[in-house]
């Protein structure tokens, strides 16, 4: 009877959710409220300029969109500064995914109010199934299956019937935004004068913005592949009895590095990909597309993630639904090479230089949880974002993982290796930003739709397979001339130097020194 209830009940449920659903997010640098509707169009609240409608792609269901201002105690400048322009053009240059990203959360929040309106259907059911029960039997009339099943085809019908067809009402004049026929805003219309000219010049400076920065992107992919494929012989390469990883931090969303280190990657196959966050600029729903593509960067392996300040818990959606592994402060077995990590305490406010606690914990309280666990469960590599976390896992008397890897800074350091009392070592690596991301200035500032304005870096890491150390470590630095420098491999220890004590109890299959001969 319950599973009964619950499939009559879900249509309307689902009615319910689709007409109730409502989000606030980002688009580009705007702070937007959403909320789903059964008008087939998508308009878009500009304030006091007016409103602009689209043709929605799923009608009878259409959306409303409220777009305030810039976020506040951004730091960006105003609405026309360079950064926030920039932040138009990755949204306009990349639409779809931005979209999606959005619907996304809008989708989240339908099956949330569709969950409270069928529990609300399932207790009203219940009410009537015991109404005998809880009421004198001369105020209980009689209802016949029969009866019920026409009553509740009626109410079926009208709710279906008023979302298909919508009662019509007088609209506004709408004038066509000219300059938007042909590209992703084919259809858009406005109901003001002054919002039509602003968004036909807007649109017209956008693209002509977003033509500039991809043809800048082609370029430098082009130049830097063909550097790239040159040196394929000097390309990272494991031994025989070795692993070989990828690593990289603050890859920032940039599409022409993303682009160039998956091409690094089919060249080289490493086992598995690792980062240490900061993979997005703000975190935002928008920003979708740019973890798609990462996630290519993989090529079928493993991707093992531990977020930045400028990620979110969006962002860690996202990437799940793309197929990485967002590690939460656990030990992960990903194919025989365990690894922990965890998100940053603080994340970042969208668009802006504030940042909030996500938990009570600062930079080292995680480093030091990060140590405690490693030596309770066995840990090869530990990924975090702050140094100030890894400062804490590097100078604990021998740190409990082979492998420790963080960002955040945009600049490279070390390897840095702490020898253990038993003569093994760990690896510590501070990576540069894989996105050639600089911090922004009056004049130069980088974007997801631009070429890398400082040096790129990426790195592979070389594991022993038989006692899991790390032997060695290769950079591979793109320059913003589009220039490719293949680094020499930097050795990190030695495995003939390693005690024959050690080595055996990192190998059990190593065989035991011969016994010496009597004398």
């Amino acid at each position: 009877m319950t599973v009964v209830a619950m499939m009559v009940a879900a249509p309307l449920a689902v009615a319910w959710g689709v007409g109730h659903a409502r989000v606030e997010t980002y688009l580009g640098p705007n702070v937007v409220q959403l909320a789903s509707t059964y008008d087939p169009e998508v308009k878009i609240d500009l304030g006091p300029l007016g409103n602009a409608y689209l043709p929605s792609p799923v009608a009878p269901l259409g959306l409303d969109l409220i777009v305030g201002g810039v976020s506040a105690g951004s730091g960006v400048g105003s609405f026309l500064s360079q950064q926030n322009l920039a932040a138009y053009t990755s949204v306009f240059a990349d639409p779809d995914e931005a979209v999606t990203g959005i619907a996304d959360e809008l989708v989240a929040d339908v099956f949330v109010e569709s969950l409270k309106a069928e529990a609300v259907l399932l207790l009203g059911f219940g009410l009537w199934v015991v109404r005998r029960r809880l009421l004198a039997p001369a105020l209980v009339p009689h209802v016949t299956v029969r009866r019920a099943v026409v009553i509740y085809a009626a109410v079926v019908v009208v709710v279906l019937g008023s979302i298909v067809a919508p009662p019509s009402r007088e609209r506004a004049a709408r004038l066509p935004v000219a300059v938007a026929a042909g590209t992703s805003f084919d259809g858009l219309t406005v109901d003001s004068p002054v919002l039509s000219d602003l968004l036909d010049r807007g649109i017209k400076g956008v693209a002509l913005l977003t033509d500039r920065q991809q043809r800048a992107v082609d370029r430098y992919v082009t130049a830097a592949s063909d550097n790239l494929r040159a040196q394929i012989g000097r390309l990272p390469e494991p031994a025989e009895d070795e692993t070989m990883y990828l690593g990289f931090s603050d890859l920032h969303c940039n599409q022409a590095m993303t682009e160039l280190i998956e091409q690094a990657a089919v060249l080289t196959k490493p086992a598995q990909v690792l980062s240490s966050g900061d993979d997005t600029v703000n975190g935002t729903a928008a920003e979708r597309g740019c973890l798609t593509r990462e996630a290519r960067i993989a090529q079928g392996v493993p991707f093992l993630v531990s977020t930045g300040n400028h990620d979110s818990d969006v962002t860690e959606a996202q990437m799940k639904g793309a197929g990485m592994v967002v590690l939460d402060g656990n030990v992960v077995d990903s194919a025989g090479l365990f690894v922990l990590g965890d998100d940053d305490p603080e994340r970042q406010v969208p668009f802006s230089v504030e940042r909030v606690a996500e938990r009570p914990e600062t930079e080292p309280q995680l480093g030091q949880r990060l140590i405690k666990t490693a030596r309770a469960d066995h840990t090869d590599v530990i990924l975090v974002h702050q140094p100030t976390a890894s400062v804490e896992i590097m100078t604990t008397p021998n740190p409990p993982a082979r492998l420790v890897l963080w960002g955040h800074y945009h600049s490279e350091s070390g390897p840095a290796v702490v020898p253990h009392e038993d003569g093994s070592w760990t690896v510590g690596m501070q990576q540069g930003t894989a996105g050639g991301v600089k911090q922004p200035t009056f004049s130069s500032f980088s974007t997801p739709f631009s070429p890398p304005l400082i040096r790129a870096d990426i790195y592979f890491y070389f594991r022993d397979d038989a006692t899991g150390l790390i032997t060695g470590v290769q950079p591979v630095h793109f320059l913003p001339d589009a220039t490719v420098v293949v680094a020499a491999r930097v050795a990190t220890g030695d495995l003939d130097a390693l005690p024959a004590s050690t080595r055996e109890q990192l190998d059990p299959t190593s065989p035991s020194p011969a016994p010496e001969s009597p004398r």
